[in-house]
């Protein structure tokens, strides 16, 4: 059973790469209406997947990324802007710290956040305080709502 989570991971990390490919080829449009909210730390799509990676060699189960891309999603539907190159890797991972520290508890993760996103701490409590008022404090996301988004993200293609 071991082998089938990893290879559900690696489909859930490629389906997400697939995603990241489709809103950097749009980035554009985000950029000509000036919605970026958080600062440009990385801009190169290849460090989203890498730090997708590290999590889950490090025993990060793929459902948190799915939740992080939920609520990511609910950040961008409520505030009315659009992802882009600049505010992806921020906005994912900072959902993604988010979503471990409310639903994994993953002692081998919580201390090494801002190593493994490469900022200080400082940065990250920062990001995840204007995360978390944005989407309201609305972290939970519902069974059948999580399930729905979790097999349209499996259909995606390229």
């Amino acid at each position: 059973m071991k082998g089938g989570a990893a290879v559900q991971q690696n489909t859930v990390i490629d389906k997400i790469s697939i995603l990241q490919n489709k809103i950097f080829a749009y980035s554009n449009l985000a950029e000509r209406e000036g919605k970026v909210i958080f600062p440009n730390i990385f801009t190169r799509q290849q460090d989203i997947i890498q730090n997708l990676v590290f999590l889950q060699r490090m025993g990060v189960n793929d459902d948190i990324f799915v939740l992080g891309l939920f609520l990511v999603d609910r950040l961008t539907t409520n505030n009315n802007f659009y992802l882009n190159k600049r505010n992806i890797y921020n906005l994912l991972m900072t959902a993604i710290i988010l979503c471990l520290k409310m639903y994994d508890d993953n002692q081998n993760v919580q201390h090494i956040y801002s190593i493994i996103f490469e900022t200080n701490r400082g940065m990250l409590n920062k990001m995840e305080k204007k995360f978390l008022k944005l989407i309201k404090y609305q972290l939970f996301v519902k069974t059948e709502d999580f399930f729905n988004y979790r097999a349209r993200l499996l259909k995606l293609k390229e």
